[in-house]
């Protein structure tokens, strides 16, 4: 397995001989409007693609979007992606809304149900986006979800989405992943929390003791608090630094 981390939580994936692009959002640095949330006087992206979008793009087999959100997928990944290519998308929603982007119905897959790319096995694990009583996270911010890529021979690999900790979340560890993905931030929006500390991030190692992490979704929106030097050192602190991996903009992990 091969992590090619860029920005936020986009990020090219060599998983079984397939290469897979997670959550592309290409649009250039300070074009997004602000948020709700401050904490930066910029606005986001706070900081521009570390490579080019056409080396991005490169070799990718599929992509695997955890949700609609302009953090995670956007008009100029759209019109980067060809249109013979998988497209999973987290639910129905989520597919009819992506046509918007120019996604055509053939190549958008519903991870609802059990997918798979050739002897891959893709599934959809449902989270929650955001600390609020649940009908109010719906209304507000919709879904997330998590998605986990498993092979015969290939370590299990848990990318958990925008989500704070939840039985969802616990969900994912069922599957005995090798390697979990998680979305930090502790961003702030909509009167709650939207996505994990690292209190949570602790939680998830203390539930999947033996599995790698590696943290993203931090320092690119002016709505996400925590910083990567804040994560390393509280993992430092409190025993699990050799299990953590923060990877900077542009930075290849091997498995």
């Amino acid at each position: 397995m091969e992590i090619n981390f860029y920005r936020n939580c986009t990020m090219k994936i060599r998983y079984g001989g397939k290469t897979f692009l997670v959550d592309p959002m290409f649009r250039g640095k300070g074009v997004t409007h602000k948020l709700a949330t401050v904490l930066y006087p910029e606005k986001g992206p706070l900081t521009d693609l570390p490579v080019s979008k056409e080396e991005i793009m490169e070799g990718v087999d599929a992509i695997l979007l955890t949700h609609l959100h302009p953090g995670h997928f956007d008009q100029e990944a759209a019109d980067c992606i060809p249109k013979d290519i998988p497209f999973f998308v987290q639910n129905l929603n989520d597919k009819d809304l992506s046509r918007k982007y120019g996604m055509n119905k053939k190549q958008t897959i519903n991870m609802t149900l059990m997918t798979h790319l050739d002897d891959i096995d893709i599934f959809r694990v449902s989270v929650r986006h955001g600390d609020g009583p649940i009908q109010h996270v719906l209304n507000t911010m919709q879904n997330s979800s998590g998605i986990v890529l498993r092979k015969k021979g290939e370590k299990t690999l848990f990318i958990t989405g925008d989500t704070v900790y939840c039985s969802g979340l616990e969900a994912g560890f069922g599957y005995n992943p090798d390697v979990i993905i998680a979305y930090l931030g502790h961003a702030y929006g909509e009167n709650m929390h939207l996505t994990m500390g690292c209190e949570d991030l602790e939680k998830v190692h203390t539930a999947a003791p033996k599995a790698k992490l590696v943290a993203v979704h931090m320092e690119t929106f002016e709505n996400q608090e925590l910083t990567r030097r804040e994560v390393k050192a509280y993992a430092e602190a409190r025993g699990f630094r050799d299990s953590l991996l923060v990877p900077e903009n542009g930075e290849t992990l091997h498995f």
